[in-house]
């Protein structure tokens, strides 16, 4: 998981610089190109995002305005498409962003290997209000996104990245006022590392690996029961589980192709079907996994 050690210290670097790579040289000026003016009559969000290329940050908003998006890039240097509709109170929010310059399949993967691309000079900035509960529907291309849900009301998640890194959090220790239906996330070629997971109170929990990486920290006892189903093709899948104070149960479907790995602390009670110490088939808060696994490597480990 060397990369998604990597993915969690550039997720500190750039929360600590803030909007100063949004800025980036004296002559660039910070501009609102997106935004979506405050109206009491919208009760939840749907929103459809996706961007091609890039390195995107989404978080809580000082204004009640359902979206606003910034860049420090001129509206003629990429491709974009934004629109909105209401159904009764539900706004729905789409808005897609391409570099103009938008790199194949395979210029992707050339540019994952052999770091050849510059998304630093395509820097996004997306506000969301905390008043307003949200169904999120993030698509990430190539480049970074970094994902603050702290405070944020948000019923549904969905993120899907083709060879982009992304790195979720709660970065100012504040849960998910709101219990999550669907927490979704899917990486094909990129790397995904989701921190503080048992804060989205989200009751059903989905991970798809390909061939990228993914950590799930689950390392504190989720508010919620949650049950967690997972599948990895040639990838790596790393799930954090607490040590204590929670019953876990995993039940695993493998191929002699792949590798599992589980802590000394679990007990195999029927096959493929595991438990700790503390399960209790009764437990309000209970941590179950279902687990799919083809080729590639899934790893349990207990926090420390």
């Amino acid at each position: 998981m060397q990369n998604c050690t990597y993915l969690r210290s550039m997720w500190r670097y750039y929360s600590f610089l803030g909007f100063v790579c949004l800025i980036g040289t004296a002559n660039a000026q910070v501009q609102k190109h997106f935004k979506i003016e405050h109206n009491n009559r919208y009760q939840s969000v749907t929103l459809n995002y996706g961007s091609s290329s890039g390195i995107c940050y989404i978080s809580p908003g000082k204004s009640n305005e359902p979206i606003a998006v910034y860049s420090d890039r001129d509206i003629d240097e990429f491709n974009h498409s934004f629109n909105k509709s209401t159904y009764g109170s539900n706004l729905e929010i789409n808005l897609s962003l391409e570099d103009k310059n938008k790199q194949t399949f395979s210029q992707s993967i050339s540019s994952k290997v052999f770091s050849t691309s510059s998304s630093e000079d395509n820097t996004w900035k997306v506000f969301l209000a905390e008043e307003i509960p949200y169904d999120l529907n993030l698509v990430f291309g190539v480049g970074a996104a970094f994902i603050d849900l702290s405070s944020l009301k948000v019923s549904r998640f969905n993120v899907r990245t083709g060879s982009a890194d992304v790195n979720i959090d709660y970065l100012t220790n504040m849960p998910n006022p709101v219990v999550m239906d669907t927490f979704n996330v899917k990486v094909d070629l990129g790397n995904v590392v989701v921190r503080k997971l048992y804060m989205s109170r989200a009751k059903f929990i989905q991970a798809e690996v390909g061939f990228g990486s993914m950590q799930l920290d689950l390392t504190e006892a989720p508010f919620v029961a949650s049950q967690v189903r997972a599948s990895v093709g040639a990838g790596t899948l790393e799930i954090l589980i607490p040590k204590n104070n929670c019953s876990v149960i995993i039940k695993i479907k493998d191929s002699m192709l792949c590798d599992v790995h589980l802590t000394k602390s679990f007990t195999e009670i029927s096959d493929n079907v595991y438990v700790n110490q503390e399960y209790d088939e009764d437990a309000p808060n209970q941590l179950s996994f279902d687990v799919d696994v083809s080729m590639g490597n899934i790893i349990f480990k207990e926090k420390r």
